[in-house]
Formats: C-alpha cells, sequence, structure tokens
C-alpha cells in the first residue's frame, strides 16, 4: 500500500487535537496529571499512534507533551515522528501558554517550531528555519495545545467557543459549535459524549470531536474527512492522578 504525502501530513495534523485536560466550573483551575494513547486510522486502517502526557513542573506551571509515530503497516515502509510540547501557566483561573515547541520528521523532511510568549510586551517570537521574528499579541492569545484546554472549560459556561491561536506567524481565529450529545463505543465502553465541530477561518473543512465528560473530559474520538479519505482519532487508554 502507497501513501501519499498528503496522507502522511495528515496522521501528524492529529497531534493538534491530542491535548484536552480537564477543566473545573468553580474558580479553582484543576488539572490532573494524565496519559493517554490513542490510535489512527485512515479509512479504517491503522497509520499511527499518539501518547500524550502532562505533568505539573511548579505549582502554577505545566508540560503537556506528545508523541505521534507511525504504526501498523505504515511503519514498515515510513518512521516517521513529531513531538509537541506546551508550557503553560495558569492566570487569572485561565491557561496562559510561555513557550511551544513542535519538531517532526516526514520522510526526509525535518521542522523545528518554536514560540515564546512575553505578556509584558505583549508579543511572541517565533523561530523557524533560522528566521526569527515577532508577532503582537493580545491577551487571550493561545497556542494550540491550549485551545483545546480552554475549549473544555468553556464548554461548561455559556461563553462563544472562539479562539485565537499564535501559529505560522499569524493569529488564526477557530471557532467550536456544539452540536449536541452521542453515545460512542470504545474498547468495549458506552461514553456519553458531546458532540462538537470545528472550523478554522473560513475554510470548508470540519473537524468532529466527541468529548466524555466522565473522563475528565477528554476527547475519545475526532474526525476529519478530506478528498482522500477519512481520518479518525479514537482513544485506546487513560489514566488521571486524581
Amino acid at each position: 500500500m502507497r501513501y501519499s504525502s498528503k496522507i502522511l501530513a495528515s496522521l501528524f495534523f492529529f497531534i493538534f487535537f491530542a491535548t484536552f485536560l480537564e477543566t473545573s466550573i468553580a474558580n479553582n483551575y484543576s488539572i490532573p496529571p494524565f496519559q493517554a494513547e490513542y490510535q489512527i486510522k485512515h479509512n479504517g486502517i491503522e497509520i499511527g499512534r499518539v501518547t500524550l502526557s502532562l505533568k505539573k513542573t511548579t505549582p502554577n506551571n505545566f508540560e503537556l507533551k506528545s508523541i505521534t509515530e507511525t504504526s501498523g503497516m505504515l511503519s514498515f515502509i515510513r518512521d516517521d515522528a513529531a513531538e509537541e510540547i506546551s508550557n503553560f501557566e495558569i492566570s487569572n483561573q485561565r491557561p496562559r501558554p510561555t513557550s511551544y515547541q513542535y519538531k517532526e520528521h516526514l520522510g526526509d523532511g525535518r521542522k523545528n517550531v518554536s514560540l515564546t510568549f512575553d505578556w509584558q510586551g505583549l508579543n511572541v517570537t517565533n523561530r523557524s528555519k533560522g528566521t526569527v521574528w515577532k508577532l503582537a499579541i493580545s491577551d487571550g492569545v493561545l497556542d494550540k495545545a491550549l485551545m483545546q484546554i480552554a475549549l473544555m472549560q468553556d464548554l461548561n459556561t455559556d461563553k462563544t467557543l472562539t479562539y485565537e491561536i499564535a501559529d505560522g506567524g499569524k493569529l488564526k481565529t477557530y471557532r467550536f459549535k456544539t452540536l449536541g450529545t452521542e453515545k460512542i463505543k470504545i474498547k468495549g465502553s458506552t461514553y456519553q459524549t458531546v458532540k462538537l465541530a470545528r472550523k478554522k477561518g473560513d475554510k470548508p473543512l470540519i473537524t468532529y470531536y466527541w468529548c466524555a465528560p466522565e473522563l475528565h473530559n477528554l476527547p475519545i474520538l475526532l474526525q476529519r474527512k478530506k478528498t482522500y479519505g477519512t481520518f479518525e482519532m479514537r482513544l485506546i487508554k487513560a489514566s488521571f492522578d486524581d
């Protein structure tokens, strides 16, 4: 079986959806350390695995790390991998990024991107391919990982699910819409989930999320359809230190 570069690139697209964490309705913001593993499929065939971990580095600082690797039949012909690390703090009961790094090798290609947030100067420094530049930001801007945390927190409120994300040297707008509830079966267990649809800017492409409140609002299923097939990321296992 041959996989195009578009399909392989889409494998690592899912790394940006793998960082949902528990949030609380109360004023105290609570994020339990956890580990989770997901399986990625293209048209029903396994092509990758995602491993997530969260740890507290100080009483008010956290590190969220995800690793995506090829698996299944694809792992016999490709040895691709990606790593994403988001360091953040809690400010006014909201997650606020301090630094972000994304590394990937996809075939012969390599990618290394880092962001450093300066909240006093209200800018973020981007470093990629030997180039350094700054982007002006405002309060509330997130990196890709922290968007997921803010989303899960805001699902417990009446807030509009719209976020500004610092990505690729520019600010991008992501919008989420709640579609209702749906039962989803994972590994023999059935979960009542909240179903969401996500759009980026004016692009027609939609990504669907199914999040299970009984698993600290962790997403148990994500799905995205493209012209060359359907991609799905499904939870295999998860454990929380709470």
